[in-house]
């Protein structure tokens, strides 16, 4: 699992174009909002999460994320031919994770 608090995280990730377009949107977002300083454990805002296997879901299902649903959840068309999902779940009014995985884990994450 790899949280992804500032665009600087994502240097040296092999991520497929749309996916890093995503992210850097959504950080973008929050960091227009709450500030790029912004301590994600201890400022309001939130972060993005990218899940890579089943350990990571179960981990997020079971802290974090425990009895929530998504927001929304948006498909990330990929090249590859493997989409990505990305799923917005507010934690409190102002504070938010974004889960980006593969759509086979997504099914999981819903679970």
């Amino acid at each position: 699992m790899k949280k992804v608090i500032k665009i600087s995280n994502l240097i040296g990730m092999e991520l497929e174009v749309n996916i890093r377009s995503v992210i850097e949107e959504n950080l973008n977002i929050l960091d227009d909002s709450y500030g790029g300083d912004r301590d994600i454990e201890a400022d309001l805002g939130g972060y993005v999460v990218i899940a890579e296997n089943i350990e990571d879901i179960e981990i997020l299902k079971q802290d974090k994320l425990q009895g929530l649903i998504p927001e929304y959840t948006d498909i990330i068309e990929c090249s590859e031919g493997v989409n990505w999902t990305s799923s917005l779940f507010l934690i409190s009014s102002d504070y938010s994770i974004i889960v980006v995985t593969t759509e086979e884990l997504y099914k999981f994450l819903l679970e």
